[in-house]
């Protein structure tokens, strides 16, 4: 991009060009845990993320968040570059930040898994005419958006599902 060259009316870094680098876990060691509150219909479930429940994964956001400081101060960033937003602070301890700043990747999946929970034909073990459809049957969280994935169990569903 020609920054001489204005964009939009801006003429520069400094009226509103800026990057954000994201750095997430994709394929975490952690298990979280959905578990119901009681025996009310319709009582919200108890959800545990545990987020860093595995070590593993608390370092792998540490060494992102590196990666992206280091990506950040490239000269090739540098005429977006006024200051790191968030942490900000170069002194700040990554590992205290990360555990501050979690948040969800939005692709929870697994919780009524094929093999452990649920058959290869998408039968809830040991309640008869039950199939579960939706990505609590993945295994394994996909790296990309899960809609997709869903779709191709549901359809795979609807040539399973007999009545």
């Amino acid at each position: 991009m020609d920054l001489a060259r204005p964009v939009n009316g801006f003429t520069g870094p400094e009226q509103g060009f800026g990057y954000t680098i994201g750095v997430s876990v994709m394929a975490p060691h952690s298990r979280g845990t959905v578990r119901l509150a009681g025996a009310t219909p319709g009582a919200a479930p108890l959800l545990d993320p545990n987020y860093y429940g595995d070590p593993r994964d608390l370092d792998a956001v540490v060494a992102g968040l590196r990666l992206a400081r280091r990506i950040g101060a490239s000269a090739a960033l540098g005429p977006w570059r006024a200051a790191e937003a968030v942490p900000g602070n170069p002194d700040l301890d990554l590992r205290e930040y990360a555990r501050r700043a979690v948040a969800s990747y939005c692709h929870p999946v697994g919780t009524l898994a094929i093999g452990d929970v649920v058959d290869e034909s998408l039968r809830l073990r040991g309640i008869d005419g039950l199939w579960v459809a939706d990505g609590s049957v993945m295994p394994n969280i996909p790296a990309g958006n899960t809609n997709a994935t869903v779709y191709a169990i549901a359809e795979r569903a609807a040539g399973l599902i007999t009545i």
